[in-house]
């Protein structure tokens, strides 16, 4: 593997996996669907307003629509805390080194959730005092919408970059992060979800019974249209999807593909197939009556979010397994080094507290030891016979020390040590005695 591997901290995980990556899973489900309506809605109301520049009924609608994307902002993000904390957690070392990767726009996300707030805040409450300005209200309204299209992106770009630790090094900043291979590819099929998701709600909310009496719609059976409207959308935001989603399978690079991975694709794309030929038939169908199967469409839809979620985290195992694996060892090497130096670092540490608890070791061992051997004659005699020699008499040691000689034919001179303080003198003659 090419890919930097970083060492992770050794941490105890505050659950099993398993439980964290269903937890991640269902989390992650919750927190995009009010993405989606999120940002569907903020796109719906911006195509209704322009749309109630000649028929002032959809204004009333844009209106209407504009009130729920602050909710489900609110909701987005509060349910984006668990997932992305579980992220975090489980796939610590890469979401890292992708977040420092596109540092400085991953940092941006912050002042540019707050301005798409007030935004989109400004645009709900101040929305009768500009509607006579119609360029300053689609232009804000224009400009909350950019903001929500765009911070998804830099989420994208971030968990496709965690992805392939292998392009981390040609990584020169976000844009080149978001031009690598199957970013641009996910965020088109993220945003057709979006569109998707938004236009059934959309049509389930605008069948409501009282939702004509709240509007204040000057003809009754505009509500029919407007149905259909978004039903169109719906459809062709689902036949969008699933060629977006074709063209994202083929870009997926090969080490996260698995038969596993393969069949819950298709398995999730196969579920949503009769909601397509539901949706057909209330489109083309003459009647008013175009609630037939809609129950049965969400069904479909909320089986296949399901199995794809399952689909997107089992792709996301399999392309990090290698790293992950990686990872694990180096840790594993890192802390059996620290643990090898932690026991050396001990076992220094006792042996200059025996040799401080010893008078005159130290000494011994630093100007001595190397040419006294305890039993054995090595240059000088060995420490026995020094024994035997100078028995009760520490000072004739300290004296040859001082002024030595040569006592044998076939051993060298004994060099002076002239550094050595009396105290030292004394100290190692008493450990020779002893010894």
């Amino acid at each position: 593997m090419t890919a930097p591997i970083p060492r992770d901290i050794p941490l105890p995980l505050p659950a099993p996996e398993g439980f964290l990556e269903v937890l991640l899973v269902a989390a992650f489900l919750v927190h995009i669907i009010f993405v989606h309506l999120m940002l569907g809605g903020s796109l719906f109301s911006l195509v209704c307003q322009i749309k109630g520049l000649k028929t002032p009924d959809y204004e009333k609608l844009a209106y209407r629509i504009m009130q729920t994307v602050t909710v489900n902002k609110s909701l987005a993000v509060v349910m984006g805390v668990a997932p992305l904390l579980i992220i975090n957690t489980l796939y610590a070392p890469q979401f890292y080194a992708s977040s420092a990767l596109i540092g400085d726009m991953w940092m941006a996300v912050i002042p540019m959730v707050t301005l798409a707030f007030l935004l989109a805040y400004l645009h709900k409450f101040w929305w009768h005092h500009f509607i006579n300005i119609p360029e300053l209200h689609i232009g804000i309204a224009a400009l909350e919408t950019g903001l929500f299209l765009f911070i998804p992106l830099i989420f994208m770009t971030n968990v496709n970059l965690m992805l392939f630790p292998e392009y981390w090094p040609e990584v020169k900043g976000f844009f080149s992060a978001m031009l690598l291979p199957n970013v641009l590819q996910r965020y088109l099929h993220f945003l057709s979800a979006s569109i998707l998701f938004t236009a059934l709600f959309l049509v389930w909310w605008t069948g409501r019974k009282t939702f004509q009496q709240e509007a204040h719609f000057s003809e009754s059976h505009i509500i029919i249209s407007m149905r259909r409207f978004f039903y169109a959308f719906a459809f062709g935001a689902t036949i969008f999807q699933i060629l977006t989603g074709l063209i994202v399978l083929a870009s997926l690079p090969a080490q996260g593909m698995s038969w596993h991975f393969i069949m819950l694709l298709i398995l999730g794309g196969s579920s949503a197939l009769p909601a397509i030929g539901w949706m057909w038939q209330n489109l083309t169908r003459s009647t008013h009556l175009i609630d037939d199967n809609f129950k049965q469409i969400i069904a479909c839809f909320a089986f296949a979010t399901l199995i794809m979620g399952i689909a997107r985290h089992d792709y996301r195992e399999n392309a990090l397994a290698d790293h992950k694996a990686a990872i694990v060892e180096k840790t594993a090497n890192y802390m059996a080094a620290v643990k090898e130096a932690g026991e050396q670092a001990q076992q220094a540490a006792k042996t200059q507290e025996r040799q401080a608890s010893v008078p005159g070791e130290s000494a011994f061992n630093q100007n001595c030891a190397a040419c006294h051997h305890a039993t054995l004659p090595t240059v000088g005699p060995a420490l026995q016979e020094i024994k035997a020699l100078y028995a009760d008499n520490p000072s004739g040691i300290i004296a040859w020390t001082k002024a030595p000689g040569k006592k044998r034919p076939d051993s060298m001179t004994m060099p002076g040590f002239a550094q050595l303080s009396d105290a030292q003198l004394t100290a190692i003659s008493h450990y020779i005695l002893s010894h």
